[in-house]
């Protein structure tokens, strides 16, 4: 059995076949009339019409040749022969718009006859008035001889008489004129003048009287072929008529054939119709039923039982499937639930991840968000809200000033990027003026649009960053701890010696000028050594409690004089009772150091000033595990430093002035001091606007002060005290030899430990011991020293070293109450520490 669709489709494409057929058979019977039309209107029609107009201009055409043969001046003749010739051509151009002349020949060859004998007439008619002409002027010709004013002596009777009859002929017949000419022969002699212009008239008439016959035969030609065209044409429209006799004929046939296929495909349809109806009331019965159970069960009944409809069509098979829909519908009930509970879930995730979240549609507007999208960028709730465009969202984060930049740190085109987002994966960091670091990840959604989120990096960043820069300390500290000793040790044998040298009481002017020179670079470049290490850190401090205020103002003018008239100084100094516990050296070697970079930024002038003031935890968030700092601040209002270079200020060597004028060490010494104080420094600088630098440091209290044990003075001064002077490098050993010697001490050499304690086994114990720490492959300075502390221990020791002394502790094991003298020294210093250790 067929299935309802079946049947239905069946019915379906019987009525749109039969609707189809019956389109094409009308669409085709219309068709064909309207060829069959077109074909009358195109060819018969026409051809009729311009078939009686042929006729008509073809007898206008022969009424005008009477009057082309009668024409008596040229000019008449030239006018009529241009209507002539203008109407053959309308009546060629109208036979040749004819389509079926071809099936009349005849009527083409008399329109070619006519053609010609026109012609032909015309050109008679135009010979005959050049002979008229000719023969006027010969008869002309004839009047003046015998005019009575002509000579009269020369003519006599005769020849008068053959002048009237010369006269005569001109206008004679066929007829009369042979009888003037055989009178004429008779009376006149031949080879005279007069006979030969009788023969010229004579011969012209006759020319005259045969071109007046031809055109009288050729007008009576031109009426009888227009007679015939005229039998012609009727023949020719008499077959056009027969012709569309037939056509009508044909297209009547052709519609009753049209009406009769329509009829009968009528019939099919209606049948068709019929059967289709009484099929669609037949389901429309069963649906009903069907139906009604179904509503049932969608109101909520669904413990009834399904009655089963006994079909074997569609109608059964949805009675059967409604029951596997009602579980299905119990089921997705179920999951439902599990659903909103796994929704409820993920929006309680979305709403408290620390991450900000936000997702734009392809349109990019603004469709979901959590808060802590609105919180990490202190965006109003008020003013986020559904569709807005990612522009507005951007206009709004941009109230504080920022900059986007790609992790490898490249400046990024938020435009271009924004075009990118809903393509590709994204990653780029946000940087703020205050400091907070925002990273940005962006995902492509499938259907369009993009997600992101938004990780709050400033402490990660801080740490990276305070990371980095420690590694380049170490880096550094490594190299310059390394490369120290040895050089110290070079600039100990030549300072030393320079000053021995400087000691020379015969020493020449030019001598001595040179040796300054040299004493100058040699102390330089110890200078260096001490900046390298300020820089990593490992350079010997010699930390005094100072109050802070009466250090910087003891310093202006110091500052005043280095950065020049054109800067204008200003203070505030609000530290007043406050003691910190640095180098006084160094700090003013460090704010000596920022003044003079101030100015290097204010060429035309500027301001600078100098401030501090006491900040507590609660001031500066960087310092709030920490106790109360007093922080410097040296701000000026010079060119600035672009951002992209802010980070690079302190590395070693880097320098944005012109090459010679500076050596890039300087803010490197700076941090590397404050670091190794136990302080932090921070930079902020805007382009056009200034520099601001800010150094804190630990407040400390005025009893820990030290105090000196050998007081400033002059230069103490040996007494003959035995030095036991142990020392690896010979060229060292030989200048501090003659330094203890210029100082008033005897030395007593030794290149090692080991030597030094055999010559104290076997002689008297010297005075004192200075040993240099590092002494090659074998014993160190520091365990001589505690050879000696064991077995000599009231026997005064001073180590020496070009190694500072924080990594001297680490590697040798130097304590912090050990005499100790760094290399390179100068005379005085290594007096009083001599002094100050036989002293104690």
């Amino acid at each position: 059995m067929y299935s309802a669709r079946a049947r239905l489709l069946l019915a379906f494409a019987c009525i749109t076949l039969a609707a189809l057929a019956l389109a094409i058979v009308g669409w085709r019977g219309l068709s064909d009339t309207e060829q069959s039309l077109e074909r009358l209107r195109d060819e018969i029609l026409p051809d009729i019409s311009h078939s009686l107009e042929l006729a008509e201009r073809t007898a206008s055409l022969a009424s005008l040749a009477p009057f082309v043969a009668e024409a008596s001046a040229p000019f008449q003749l030239q006018h009529d022969r241009q209507q002539l010739q203008q109407r053959v051509e309308q009546l060629k151009n109208l036979a040749g718009r004819i389509r079926h002349l071809t099936s009349a020949p005849a009527l083409r060859s008399l329109l070619e006859k006519l053609y010609a004998t026109l012609d032909e007439l015309i050109s008679l008619t135009q010979q005959e008035l050049f002979q008229r002409e000719d023969l006027r002027q010969l008869l002309y010709q004839l009047q003046q001889i015998g005019s009575p004013g002509a000579n009269t002596a020369s003519l006599n009777e005769s020849n008068s008489q053959a002048i009237d009859q010369l006269l005569a002929a001109a206008s004679a017949s066929s007829r009369e004129l042979a009888l003037i000419e055989q009178r004429f022969d008779a009376r006149i002699e031949k080879d005279t003048p007069l006979h030969s212009q009788a023969q010229q008239i004579f011969e012209l008439r006759h020319q005259q009287l045969d071109v007046k016959q031809r055109q009288a035969y050729l007008l009576a030609a031109v009426r009888a072929i227009s007679e015939q065209l005229s039998t012609e044409v009727k023949a020719f429209v008499d077959s056009l008529q027969s012709r569309f006799e037939l056509q009508h004929g044909a297209l009547a046939a052709t519609i009753d054939q049209g009406k009769v296929r329509i009829l009968w495909i009528s019939l099919v349809a209606l049948l068709a119709l019929a059967a289709g109806a009484t099929l669609v009331l037949t389901m429309t019965h069963n649906l009903k039923a069907v139906t009604r159970l179904m509503t049932r069960l969608a109101s909520g009944v669904t413990e009834q039982a399904t009655p089963a409809v006994q079909r074997r069509d569609e109608i059964g098979s949805l009675a059967r499937a409604f029951n596997v829909f009602r579980e299905n519908s119990r089921e997705l009930q179920s999951m439902a639930e599990n659903l909103q509970k796994q929704q409820r879930l993920l929006q309680t995730v979305f709403d408290n991840i620390n991450d900000g979240l936000s997702v734009f549609d392809r349109e990019q507007r603004l469709i979901a968000w959590n808060p802590r999208y609105l919180s990490i960028f202190d965006l109003p709730a008020g003013e986020i809200r559904r569709d807005l465009s990612l522009d507005h969202v951007q206009n709004l984060m941009a109230r504080n000033a920022h900059s986007n930049r790609t992790l490898d740190n490249r400046q990024l085109d938020m435009t271009q990027t924004n075009l990118q987002r809903p393509e590709q994966a994204i990653r780029f960091e946000r940087y703020y003026q205050d400091g907070r670091v925002i990273e940005f990840r962006s995902q492509p959604m499938p259907d369009g649009g993009f997600v992101t989120l938004y990780s709050d990096h400033t402490d990660r960043k801080t740490i990276e960053s305070q990371l980095r820069q420690a590694q380049k300390m170490e880096v550094l500290g490594q190299l310059t701890g390394g490369i120290s000793h040895d050089f110290n040790n070079l600039l100990a044998a030549v300072i030393g010696n320079l000053q021995l040298l400087e000691q020379q009481p015969d020493l020449g002017d030019k001598v001595s000028r040179y040796s300054q020179r040299a004493l100058a670079a040699a102390e330089r470049g110890a200078s260096l050594v001490q900046r390298l290490l300020a820089f990593s850190r490992k350079q010997q401090l010699h930390p005094e409690t100072q109050q802070l205020n009466a250090l910087i103002d003891g310093m202006m003018d110091l500052v005043e004089y280095s950065v020049g008239p054109h800067i204008d100084i200003q203070t505030r100094l609000e530290a007043c009772d406050d003691w910190i516990y640095v180098d006084p050296g160094q700090l003013e070697n460090a704010l000596l150091n920022l003044a003079l970079n101030s100015s290097a930024a204010m060429p035309d002038g500027g301001t600078l000033s100098f401030s501090t003031r006491v900040v507590s935890g609660i001031d500066d968030a960087s310092a709030a595990d920490r106790p109360a700092r007093v922080q410097i601040e040296v701000r000026d209002t010079g060119n600035g430093i672009p951002e992209e270079l802010l980070e690079r200020v302190f590395d070693p060597f880097f320098t944005t002035k012109d090459v010679g004028q500076g050596s890039g060490l300087g803010l490197s010494m700076v941090y590397g001091f404050v670091k190794q104080s136990g302080g932090d420094i921070d930079i902020q600088s805007v382009p056009g606007q200034g520099t601001c630098i800010r150094i804190s440091l630990p407040r400390h209290s005025a009893a820990r002060a030290p105090k000196d044990t050998v007081p400033n003075g002059p230069r103490p001064q040996g007494n003959g005290e035995l030095v036991l002077l142990v020392e690896d490098d010979h060229l060292v050993l030989q200048a501090v030899e003659d330094m203890l010697a210029e100082l008033g001490y005897e030395p007593l050499a030794c290149r090692s430990a080991e030597e030094a304690l055999a010559w104290l086994q076997a002689n008297p114990l010297p005075d004192l011991v200075l040993s240099d720490i590092n002494l090659g492959t074998g014993q160190t300075g520091i365990q001589l020293r505690q050879t000696l502390q064991q077995q000599w221990p009231g026997l005064p020791c001073i180590l020496a070293s070009g190694l500072p002394r924080d990594q001297l502790s680490k590697r040798y094991g130097l304590a912090a109450h050990s005499s100790f003298i760094a290399k390179p020294y100068r005379l005085d210093s290594l007096a009083r520490a001599i002094a100050t250790a036989l002293q104690a």
